[in-house]
Protein backbone atom coordinates (compact mmCIF):
# COMPACT_ATOMS: atom_id res chain seq x y z
CA UNK A 1 0.00 0.00 0.00
CA UNK A 2 1.52 3.26 -1.10
CA UNK A 3 -0.30 5.59 1.30
CA UNK A 4 -3.08 6.31 -1.17
CA UNK A 5 -6.23 4.25 -1.03
CA UNK A 6 -7.68 3.48 -4.42
CA UNK A 7 -11.42 2.81 -4.45
CA UNK A 8 -12.77 0.52 -7.17
CA UNK A 9 -16.50 1.22 -7.37
CA UNK A 10 -16.99 -1.90 -9.50
CA UNK A 11 -16.07 -4.14 -6.55
CA UNK A 12 -18.20 -4.84 -3.47
CA UNK A 13 -17.07 -4.67 0.17
CA UNK A 14 -13.39 -4.92 1.01
CA UNK A 15 -12.46 -5.69 -2.60
CA UNK A 16 -13.22 -2.07 -3.39
CA UNK A 17 -10.06 -1.03 -1.53
CA UNK A 18 -8.03 -4.25 -1.12
CA UNK A 19 -6.55 -6.82 -3.45
CA UNK A 20 -7.99 -10.33 -3.23
CA UNK A 21 -5.05 -11.72 -1.26
CA UNK A 22 -5.18 -8.78 1.17
CA UNK A 23 -8.84 -9.39 1.94
CA UNK A 24 -8.17 -13.10 2.43
CA UNK A 25 -5.26 -12.32 4.76
CA UNK A 26 -7.41 -10.08 6.95
CA UNK A 27 -10.25 -12.62 7.03
CA UNK A 28 -7.81 -15.37 8.07
CA UNK A 29 -6.58 -13.21 10.94
CA UNK A 30 -10.09 -12.19 12.01
CA UNK A 31 -11.15 -15.86 12.05
CA UNK A 32 -8.31 -16.71 14.46
CA UNK A 33 -8.48 -14.41 17.49
CA UNK A 34 -5.53 -16.22 19.08
CA UNK A 35 -3.39 -14.81 16.27
CA UNK A 36 -1.53 -16.18 13.27
CA UNK A 37 2.04 -15.90 12.10
CA UNK A 38 2.84 -14.77 8.57
CA UNK A 39 3.42 -18.35 7.38
CA UNK A 40 0.00 -19.48 8.61
CA UNK A 41 -1.65 -16.47 6.94
CA UNK A 42 0.30 -17.18 3.73
CA UNK A 43 -0.73 -20.87 3.79
CA UNK A 44 -4.40 -19.99 4.26
CA UNK A 45 -4.39 -17.29 1.58
CA UNK A 46 -2.73 -19.58 -0.98
CA UNK A 47 -5.21 -22.36 -0.17
CA UNK A 48 -8.03 -19.93 -1.02
CA UNK A 49 -6.33 -18.53 -4.14
CA UNK A 50 -5.68 -21.90 -5.83
CA UNK A 51 -4.67 -22.36 -8.60
CA UNK A 52 -3.08 -18.89 -8.21
CA UNK A 53 -0.53 -18.09 -5.52
CA UNK A 54 0.89 -15.05 -3.78
CA UNK A 55 4.42 -14.72 -2.42
CA UNK A 56 5.05 -14.82 1.29
CA UNK A 57 6.87 -11.49 0.93
CA UNK A 58 3.65 -9.90 -0.36
CA UNK A 59 1.79 -11.19 2.69
CA UNK A 60 4.50 -9.96 5.06
CA UNK A 61 4.61 -6.53 3.39
CA UNK A 62 0.82 -6.20 3.57
CA UNK A 63 0.67 -7.25 7.23
CA UNK A 64 3.47 -4.86 8.06
CA UNK A 65 1.65 -2.00 6.32
CA UNK A 66 -1.50 -2.81 8.30
CA UNK A 67 0.48 -2.80 11.53
CA UNK A 68 2.12 0.52 10.69
CA UNK A 69 -1.00 2.28 9.49
CA UNK A 70 -4.30 0.40 9.43
CA UNK A 71 -6.46 1.00 6.37
CA UNK A 72 -9.38 2.05 8.54
CA UNK A 73 -7.39 4.60 10.54
CA UNK A 74 -7.75 8.27 9.93
CA UNK A 75 -5.60 11.13 11.03
CA UNK A 76 -7.12 14.23 12.52
CA UNK A 77 -5.35 17.39 13.56
CA UNK A 78 -6.32 19.91 16.15
CA UNK A 79 -4.75 22.11 18.79
CA UNK A 80 -1.26 21.47 17.51
CA UNK A 81 -1.31 17.67 17.70
CA UNK A 82 -2.15 14.77 15.43
CA UNK A 83 -4.13 11.72 16.46
CA UNK A 84 -4.76 8.49 14.62
CA UNK A 85 -7.86 6.45 15.35
CA UNK A 86 -9.27 3.29 13.89
CA UNK A 87 -9.26 -0.46 13.97
CA UNK A 88 -8.70 -3.17 11.39
CA UNK A 89 -11.33 -5.42 13.01
CA UNK A 90 -14.56 -5.98 11.08
CA UNK A 91 -17.74 -4.35 12.33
Amino acid sequence: MNGNIEYDTAEPGLRAVLKDYQELALRAIWANPEGLGSKAVWDRVNAELKPNTISRASIINFLESMRERPASSRESRGRGRAATTGSTAPR
